[in-house]
């Protein structure tokens, strides 16, 4: 099996089974559990959208860190991503009261465009790693943009009119839960009803399944690359489009 099939099958496999336990959990619902049902899928999606976001990112920089291509031969994004961490080096380092941290950083910054970018061993694997992704714990509508300028699949703007969604009923229902406040009724405090937990679904449901798409076809067409910036443009003006069209 090459090298890009394994990383897509990766992506599509992690996708799936999430998606499969909060569908699976919302057929238990009944009228006795209904409050019970909606608190315990809200935790359950929550987990999966930011669990699938952080692992689909990891496994996609790991792919191109395995395929070991010159950083100046890769989109800006990989580029920023080498600064920081050579950034935090500085920050990491003992040495703060002299120049050697800055003339380490500035020999380093300036041999990069010799170097392949890469990321650490079995990056894809420790979950406490938030050096390049980090969903803050909190992955909010802004928090997932800025992942995704990150990663270089940047349609940002196109998702704004589900912040309401996201931010609202995912992410403030989600919180009031998960700090165990007493909730046994859907009142002012807890604004999620079962209809509208399903819209919710729906919605991350298809950030997902988008940002999966995105991460395998640029896998597929090496999209990563610089030279190909034309194609890339072209393919997020699409895909922007058919996002707004589909989340008016």
């Amino acid at each position: 099996m090459n090298q890009g099939r394994d990383t897509i099958e990766r992506i599509e496999s992690d996708l799936g089974w999430r998606k499969k336990e909060v569908s699976n959990l919302l057929l238990l619902e009944k009228q006795d559990n209904q409050i019970l049902i909606i608190k315990s899928t809200l935790l359950l999606l929550y987990s999966h959208w930011e669990g699938f976001i952080k692992n689909a990112c990891k496994v996609y920089l790991e792919h191109i860190s395995n395929k070991k291509i010159n950083i100046n031969d890769l989109t800006e994004n990989f580029k920023a991503i080498t600064l920081k961490g050579l950034i935090l080096e500085v920050y990491k380092s003992s040495e703060t009261l002299t120049l050697s941290n800055e003339l380490n950083f500035l020999q380093n910054f300036n041999g990069t465009k010799s170097k392949v970018f890469s990321v650490k061993k079995n990056f894809s694997k420790s979950e406490k790693d938030k050096s390049i992704i980090n969903t803050k714990d909190n992955l909010s509508l802004n928090v997932f943009k800025s992942i995704l300028r990150i990663i270089g699949i940047d349609y940002s703007d196109s998702i704004d009119t589900k912040s309401a969604f996201i931010d609202e009923k995912l992410l403030g229902n989600r919180n009031k839960v998960a700090h165990g406040n007493k909730i046994e009724s859907i009142d002012e405090d807890f604004d999620l009803s079962l209809d509208e937990l399903k819209k919710v679904k729906d919605v991350v449901f298809y950030l997902m399944d988008n940002f999966s798409d995105d991460l395998i076809y640029f896998v597929e067409n090496e999209l990563y690359f610089e030279s190909n910036k034309n194609t890339t443009d072209e393919y997020l003006q699409e895909k922007a489009k058919k996002i707004r069209s589909h989340l008016p």
